[in-house]
């Protein structure tokens, strides 16, 4: 066998299939040489781990589909999500029509999955699938959940304009409007479709849609100029700006010069993506120099970076990033201005993230009081931050 590894009896394989010991288990049902009976059988073990390692595995036979599907751990449905996604091109075949039903029956469940990371998980692995049922992919791409619609929205090319469309009617979040808006090819009536719901971002987007606009973040990260050119665009940008801004009579002097600096702090910050430094690292390493701040979380917003902004978020409000990450899933405006609260940010900050971070429709927000105080007082604060067990 490749790797090293020494090839099993069958005989051995049945004896190790019923070990006491679940990592013995898990490792047979790793093994890609594991036969499919004996997969199947162990697609009802009773430890997690074992059926993780079965629902991850290859040679894992169709047929245990439906009860992985099923199984009450969402991680287990989540490998099987994306390992049934990515083999439906190997089961496209006649002789394989059998198979190929059980695959999408299994799919159509989970698309329907009550955990986020099982649906996102799905969909990020059927976006690229060419042969997958339009159906399905059609369900992903009207999710409410933000991490499963959006990567389907902005790259699957089996979405059609009339799926589009009828998206777009919904008067859906504006993240929806600006993923659509950034998919590689868009037709002229979705483009007329995205501009006429008058989001800025979303008509900005569609204006300067194509392959090399609309390339797809990976990891939450964008992809970035070499550091000294980035370094010479910012000194171009923050002159001709100051230059554009004195010469409109739009604003007086000082206002000018504001919008100047925050133009320039956000390209600073995006020198950073040059580093290959991951959003969770960065934001540790800022806010162990003390430099991690409300403006930060601004400019990351800015940059659409959601894993930074998850990251910095947790690390202000002194909360796990999957908790913070649940709370901004809720998309509920009061649940969303708390976790601000907590984090320290200002009113100002509150409604950003709500409305660009947790992509909330303006409609929805919920706006200061008196221009910049919290419209909550601080025992519903508390009261809306206990809904997600935060007691202290």
């Amino acid at each position: 066998m490749d790797g090293g590894v020494d090839a099993l009896s069958y005989e051995t394989a049945k004896v190790l299939a019923v070990d006491p010991d679940p990592s013995v288990r898990a490792g047979l049902a790793a093994r890609p040489d594991t036969r499919p009976e004996l997969l199947y059988y162990m697609a009802d073990d009773n430890d997690p781990s074992v059926r993780l390692a079965v629902a991850g595995n290859a040679a894992t036979p169709v047929r245990a589909s439906a009860r992985l599907a099923r199984d009450p751990n969402a991680d287990v449905r989540a490998v099987l999500a994306a390992k049934l996604a990515r083999s439906l091109p190997h089961l496209t075949a006649q002789e394989h029509a059998a198979l190929h039903e059980l695959a999408v029956n299994a799919l159509t469940m989970l698309a329907a999955d009550q955990a986020v990371r099982v649906r996102a998980a799905l969909a990020s692995a059927i976006k690229d699938v060419d042969c997958a049922p339009p159906k399905l992919v059609a369900t992903l791409a009207r999710d409410v959940a933000r991490e499963v619609a959006e990567p389907v929205l902005r790259t699957c090319a089996l979405l059609s304009d009339e799926d589009l469309l009828s998206i777009i009617a919904a008067h859906p979040e504006p993240w929806v409007l600006e993923a659509i808006a950034r998919r590689p090819n868009v037709s002229a009536a979705v483009a007329d479709a995205v501009r006429a719901e008058q989001e800025p971002e979303a008509g900005t987007a569609v204006l300067t849609s194509g392959p090399a606009a609309a390339a797809p973040w990976e990891g939450g990260t964008r992809g970035a100029l070499p550091p000294e050119i980035t370094a010479k665009l910012t000194d171009f940008v923050e002159d001709g700006m100051r230059e554009a801004l004195a010469g409109s009579g739009a604003f007086d002097p000082e206002t000018g010069t504001e919008i100047a600096d925050v133009a320039r702090r956000r390209l600073d910050f995006a020198r950073g993506y040059g580093s290959g430094e991951r959003p969770a690292p960065r934001a540790d390493r800022l806010f162990a120099a003390g430099e991690l701040d409300e403006e930060v979380v601004w400019d990351a917003i800015s940059w659409g970076d959601r894993d930074f902004v998850r990251a910095a978020l947790a690390l202000l409000a002194k909360l796990p990033p999957e908790l913070v990450q649940r709370i901004l899933d809720t998309q509920s405006a009061k649940a969303i201005t708390a976790l601000a609260w907590r984090a320290g940010l200002s009113m100002r900050g509150a409604r950003l993230l709500q409305h660009k971070a947790a992509g909330i429709h303006p409609k929805r927000l919920l706006n200061a009081r008196h221009g910049t105080d919290y419209p909550l007082g601080e025992e519903e604060m508390r009261f809306q931050l206990g809904l997600f067990g935060i007691e202290d």
